[in-house]
């Protein structure tokens, strides 16, 4: 399964935790989405744009940043 922008860009290195879960999907499946990042109450785009400058163990740690905890 690949993670790609409307422009085929590949944005699994940026989305790690999304990029692991697709991968349990089953390879006959396509999904069509969009990603945001919602913050007080409005749609933050600057911090998606953020995000996707992010790779590897730097992504990673982002994602856990934003883990809901329990």
């Amino acid at each position: 399964m690949a993670l790609r922008s409307k422009r085929g860009t590949g944005m699994g290195p940026a989305f790690p935790e999304i990029a692991a879960g697709a991968a349990q999907l089953p390879d006959a499946i396509a999904l069509d989405g969009e990603l945001v990042v919602w913050e007080e109450g409005r749609l933050a785009f600057e911090r998606l744009q953020n995000r996707l400058q992010r790779r590897g163990a730097e992504a990673a740690g982002a994602a856990d940043e934003r883990r809901p905890t329990s």
